[in-house]
């Protein structure tokens, strides 16, 4: 830490009953290693534990800002906000841990990207696991559902390359404080679940773009949502998500989603009544989510308010934010794994002792059936769902004694020029081919000289290329083409 200088960037750090947690979120802040001086305000929310005092005694060189009374995360970290000398502020949950070089990768991306980046969201881990993610930045759908990309899958090579996301997870952001005092801060009525999806969504709307930033890494001690705390979190997520949706969302495009947004919110309270709640909390369930419709009836002065000034500033029309790959236009939940830490550790041996199939569908994909060389899981525009190959990709299938022909239905390739793809099976050259920029299905003959049984099929692409130097998006990974299914008949 660079003491005696104006402060180049602001270190927020929101605590709630956080004795425990703090040692070692202070601990990675102070050890980050970096060329200009910074900042650590630790606001705490009305803390009953020895909070403050550990902090005033062990780390002198933090202030400390008390609220008198519990206000939320969003008010904690809209108050630090306005305690800081800098002009970047660094959001951290007081149960993250940062890697030292942390600090230094978000303060260079977001001071080398202009007046056009808004915030910057983190590469964040799962603590506790070596390879799970928490977040590499958020998405929103058409109905307003906010997920951080990746949460609970294994770290990937998909996520090590920068895009531009919805929003960064406030766990661990920063933002420029300029961006942020302009689209009016965190929402303080969400208390907390959905702030930081709301603050990016407008900025967003306002012209600024947010970033995932897959060099800055971090460890989350997530909470894990059980007993009673679950239904009051899905209280609060659809509650928010309601609020976000009437005040970010154009009037044309709810239109467009209305008749959806009642039956998904029944299907969500359907599926929570079928997922292992207690009678007690069957019970209550309902009464929750009547409870989130009333909150927002007796609100609606207040939404409309907000609603009017994001309208009044607003750049980027929904249809803008649909074609820039910002606002999924998903219907439905969002795509969102298991906690590991609520079910019981599982090989996947029994997985992948069963039989090959003979056709892969990524839609439903089954484990040990991709080899090397795909990036995760996407749906397009029409709900098809996809993977990207590198430069190179292989899958494993099963062929009987009939098999007679190979179909590989792809759904992009190369923007600007045919895909030059060769065919392998079990390291032989069967076909070399083209793919179109377009959903195409091709036929491959299989010729002779083939036993039946476990096939590696390899496709191998003589011309990749990376959408950030071709469509000049922030992408930076390098494509072959994109597949939906691959199959032997």
């Amino acid at each position: 830490m660079v003491t005696g200088k104006k402060p180049q960037a602001s270190v927020i750090i929101a605590n709630y009953r956080g004795e425990e947690l703090l040692p070692s979120c202070l601990d990675s802040v102070m050890g980050q290693v970096v060329d200009f001086p910074f900042e650590v305000i630790v606001v705490d929310d009305n803390s009953d534990d020895g909070s403050v005092d550990l902090v005033s005694s062990r780390y002198p060189m933090v202030e400390i800002v008390t609220n008198r009374r519990n206000r939320g995360p969003a008010a904690v970290k809209n108050i630090g906000a306005a305690a800081a000398r800098s002009d970047n502020i660094a959001f951290l949950d007081n149960d993250v841990e940062l890697h030292p070089q942390w600090l230094s990768c978000m303060f260079e991306r977001i001071t080398a990207s202009g007046d056009s980046l808004g915030a910057c969201a983190s590469h964040i881990l799962l603590n506790g696991y070596d390879s799970v993610l928490n977040s590499t930045g958020g998405m929103v759908n058409l109905l307003g559902y906010a997920w951080d990309r990746g949460i609970f899958k294994e770290d990937s090579d998909t996520y090590s390359y920068s895009m531009r996301v919805m929003y960064a997870c406030s766990a661990a952001m920063m933002t420029r404080k300029q961006v942020f005092d302009e689209v009016g801060g965190f929402d303080e009525r969400f208390r907390y679940l959905f702030e930081d999806a709301d603050l990016g969504w407008r900025m967003n709307i306002y012209g600024y773009e947010v970033a995932y930033e897959p060099r800055a890494l971090v460890k989350h001690l997530l909470s894990s949502t059980m007993g009673d705390r679950r239904l009051r979190n899905l209280y609060l997520y659809e509650r928010n998500r309601l609020r976000a949706l009437a005040k970010n969302m154009e009037k044309d495009t709810l239109k467009l989603v209305r008749r959806e947004l009642s039956f998904w919110l029944w299907q969500r309270m359907r599926a929570e009544l079928d997922n292992g709640l207690t009678a007690r909390q069957k019970l209550v369930l309902p009464l929750r989510m009547a409870q989130a419709l009333a909150w927002n009836l007796v609100l609606i002065p207040d939404t409309a308010k907000c609603r009017h000034e994001v309208a009044k500033h607003r750049l980027i029309p929904d249809r803008r934010l649909l074609s820039e790959g910002v606002l999924s236009p998903q219907i439905g939940e969002p795509p969102i794994g298991e906690d590991p830490r609520t079910i019981e550790d599982e090989t996947d041996h029994e997985s992948r002792s069963q039989p090959l199939p003979r056709k892969i569908s990524m839609a439903r994909e089954r484990e040990g059936v991709l080899g090397h060389g795909w990036f995760e899981k996407e749906v397009d525009a029409r709900g098809v769902a996809f993977r990207w190959t590198g430069d190179r990709a292989s899958v494993f299938l099963k062929a009987g004694k009939k098999r007679r022909h190979l179909y590989l239905r792809t759904v992009m390739a190369h923007p600007l020029e045919l895909t030059q793809v060769s065919m392998h099976v079990n390291g032989r050259l069967i076909s070399t081919f083209e793919v179109p920029n377009q959903y195409h299905v091709h036929e491959i003959p299989l010729p002779g000289g083939f036993e039946p049984g476990e096939w590696e099929i390899e496709m191998k692409v003589k011309n990749p290329f990376r959408p950030r130097e071709t469509l000049h998006v922030e992408d930076q990974r390098t494509l072959g083409i994109a597949v939906a299914s691959i199959e032997i008949h």
